[in-house]
């Protein structure tokens, strides 16, 4: 199942920040009983289309927060032939042992019967699903994520937000609370609008909460053009050449007025709306994102398929730049089918990004071969050849 490859000329990259030493998944999309035993060395999946080489770095996926690489709904992941009335009320699970600056965490998850949101245990402790984005920083590239500049700004600032919150776990909670009370309030609007202290104590949260969240992604834009400017003095990198706006006009109001002028014209634009019966206002939730080329200064939207590609490529290697420069953890990197349509001066240079990476990568391709000039070691699986075939007597691991 499992061979190691190396291009013999150059030394191999050890002692990892963070990386998958073992993982497990349980009647998890195609595979009933999956198990990879692995090393600090990144890894190549390889296999036909359909085999399930992505299944994997999804399950690889859901060591941290949120819904994965694919934002599948729980119940959606579970095997198809799956039969609950043998194994208690457990639909699917993955179990991994994590190497974490120096020492091994077991972090477990998974969905049960009735429950509205995975379980996740880290070393048999129940813990929040935001313990794991503090315990394990994990990124991806997919496909898929092209998409997203040519859809609405919502996808795009999901995009933004999440890379953020591997680097401020804090982030997404300030941003789930926030889209919650926006719910409460319409409720409150159209049911109960003689309330007037419980929607005024809702919207002055709102507007707290509003003003956390620009300051947030104001911090992460000019971190995030701090590391492009020390990466540009040092060297010349063909993934080096883009830079991050966040506009709007919540933005615009917050720094021209300041928090306490802010809130107040902020409340006074909640009340006059729901009075005239108009749920919507200005906030963070209508912000819009702009990721730009540096040279030309042309946005993302307005550019080839394959440029959009390399920015994206870009914008994450710089996001792990500042991970490492702030946080001094970089995350595991999943790259499904990353090479494909990359010129060989990029890939050359994905190759050796990844090859000095500090913590784990996974690939994804359809032939190993491709992989045959990788500039260290790495541990290739084949799989077609991983068996996915139904076992009785296979244990169901969530923890």
């Amino acid at each position: 199942m499992n061979t190691t490859q190396v291009n013999k000329n150059i030394n191999l990259v050890s002692n990892k920040q963070l990386f998958v030493k073992k993982i497990k998944a349980s009647y998890f999309r195609n595979y009933t009983n999956l198990e990879l035993d692995l090393s600090s060395e990144n890894v190549v999946l390889f296999g036909l289309n359909g085999v399930g080489k992505t299944n994997i770095l999804e399950a690889v996926s859901y060591l941290t927060s949120g819904r994965g690489i694919r934002k599948a709904k729980s119940k959606d992941l579970t095997f198809k032939k799956f039969d609950n009335s043998s194994h208690e009320d457990i639909y699917w699970g993955v179990h991994a042992s994590v190497f974490v600056t120096n020492k091994i965490f077991d972090i477990g998850t998974g969905i049960r019967k009735n429950y509205n949101s995975r379980l996740v245990k880290i070393n048999d402790e129940c813990v929040k699903q935001t313990e794991l984005s503090k315990l394990t920083k994990i990124s991806w590239i997919t496909p898929q994520m092209l998409l997203l500049f040519h859809s609405g700004m919502q996808e795009k600032r999901r995009f933004i937000d999440r890379l953020i919150n591997i680097a401020n776990p804090t982030h997404v909670r300030l941003l789930y609370r926030y889209e919650f009370l926006m719910k409460e309030r319409v409720k409150i609007i159209n049911n109960y609008n003689d309330n007037q202290m419980w929607i005024d104590a809702i919207e002055c949260e709102i507007i707290n909460l509003s003003i956390k969240i620009i300051e947030s992604r104001k911090k992460f834009v000019l971190d995030m053009k701090n590391i492009l400017f020390k990466s540009n003095l040092n060297n010349e990198d063909v993934f080096s050449d883009i830079y991050l706006e966040i506009n709007g006009k919540a933005e615009e109001l917050l720094d021209s007025l300041g928090e306490e002028k802010y809130h107040s014209q902020i409340m006074d634009i909640l009340r006059k709306n729901r009075n005239n019966g108009i749920s919507s206002f200005i906030g963070p939730h209508k912000s819009e994102i702009f990721i730009f080329k540096k040279e030309s200064k042309q946005e993302i939207t307005f550019c080839s398929t394959g440029e959009q590609k390399i920015m994206l490529i870009s914008l994450v290697f710089k996001h792990c730049d500042l991970m490492e420069s702030i946080y001094k953890k970089t995350p595991i990197l999943l790259l499904d089918d990353i090479i494909e349509n990359l010129d060989e001066i990029h890939k050359r240079a994905l190759f050796e990004k990844t090859s000095q990476h500090n913590s784990q990568c996974w690939f994804t391709c359809t032939n190993s071969n491709a992989f045959e000039n990788y500039p260290v070691s790495y541990k290739s699986i084949d799989v077609n050849k991983l068996q996915k075939n139904f076992s009785k007597k296979s244990e169901l691991k969530y923890a």
